[in-house]
């Protein structure tokens, strides 16, 4: 026992001693890290809020049959509630896709956080919302969306092709005088928004359509002509301008690309509240949400061009077994 005691006594000797040591200024600025948990508290009138956020990045492949929030009646939707409709409402819903060679390719999260909002009342915090958010985001996006509430904004910008073929032989005539040509590149002056897919007036409580709301209008962006500037003034109303249609149901578009031109979409969020809130971003600004279930996809995190908008986009692969895609297996399977 002596004998093993004093073993054990002269190993510990012989280890090296550690100890503390200052760094150098020099040394410091080559070390680098982050926190895995911050605490953020802030506060905005009568409401504060207090959000964690996990300093992370997650790859995610995620499919669900059906995501749904919010199947209530509520007295600000006259137009969808009595159809039994929802805040949110997205059936097949999927993060990620499966490429034609069977890799997976994630959907990307940077930073994640929670966080909850309070109204201070009589000196008692009431909680009035919960959202889950990520300070970037970017990857596929894929999903039947019946309802949406929410904030969702998209860029429109490319040829001009799909724009004269949609148009009548007159309009595409007066388009030519313009000197819009099919490879003219043309964008929308104000994004796209959710809206009421038969008045094209913005709805963002359980929208089923997306489009160019009333008053907006196309601007050409180059390979104009003397004219071009003149398409700017014909703005959008009852879903058309001079006859194309400007609006589209939620449903056409079945895979959305999250991020613009390998940017990825800063603070997508989704929110619960009892009453609008407006968050606070991580940009900076805020974003006000109405009660109920709310999505935030960020302005300019989806751009589409004119042939997209028109015809929709099909849903990409996101299971490797995958029942959308019956007639093309995957190599090996």
């Amino acid at each position: 026992m002596v004998k093993s005691l004093l073993t054990v006594l002269i190993i510990l000797i012989s280890l090296p001693s550690f100890a503390m040591q200052m760094l150098t200024d020099d040394e410091l600025s080559e070390m680098t890290g982050q926190a895995f948990l911050r605490i953020d508290r802030d506060q905005a009138g009568q409401t504060s809020f207090t959000r964690f956020t996990f300093g992370m990045d997650v790859d995610v492949s995620l499919n669900a049959d059906l995501i749904e929030f919010g199947r209530y009646e509520r007295s600000d939707d006259p137009i969808n509630y009595q159809f039994g409709s929802s805040d949110i409402r997205i059936n097949d819903f999927a993060l990620g896709m499966i490429d034609d060679n069977g890799n997976i390719i994630p959907f990307s999260i940077r930073d994640p956080y929670f966080e909850l909002a309070f109204d201070e009342v009589n000196g008692r915090q009431d909680l009035v919302g919960v959202r889950i958010g990520f300070a970037e985001a970017e990857g596929k996006l894929s999903g039947n969306i019946e309802y949406l509430t929410g904030n969702l904004q998209v860029e429109v910008k490319g040829r001009a092709k799909p724009i004269r073929d949609e148009a009548g032989w007159f309009v595409e005539g007066l388009l030519g005088l313009a000197g819009v040509n099919d490879n003219t590149i043309m964008e929308s002056v104000q994004r796209a928004v959710l809206l009421d897919p038969n008045t094209g007036n913005p709805d963002p409580i359980r929208s089923t359509g997306v489009g160019l709301a009333n008053g907006n209008s196309l601007r050409c962006v180059s390979g104009c002509g003397v004219l071009s500037g003149v398409v700017q003034y014909l703005t959008a109303s009852n879903c058309n301008i001079l006859g194309i249609g400007t609006c589209f149901p939620l449903s056409n578009f079945r895979s959305l690309d999250i991020g613009n031109n390998g940017q990825p979409a800063r603070d997508m969020f989704l929110s619960f509240q009892s009453r609008p809130v407006g968050w606070i971003n991580s940009t900076g600004g805020g974003t006000l949400t109405s009660s109920g279930a709310f999505l935030n996809i960020p302005n300019g995190g989806i751009s589409l061009n004119f042939e997209e908008s028109f015809d929709g986009i099909a849903r990409i692969r996101t299971k490797f077994v995958d029942p959308y895609f019956p007639d093309r297996p995957l190599p090996g399977l």
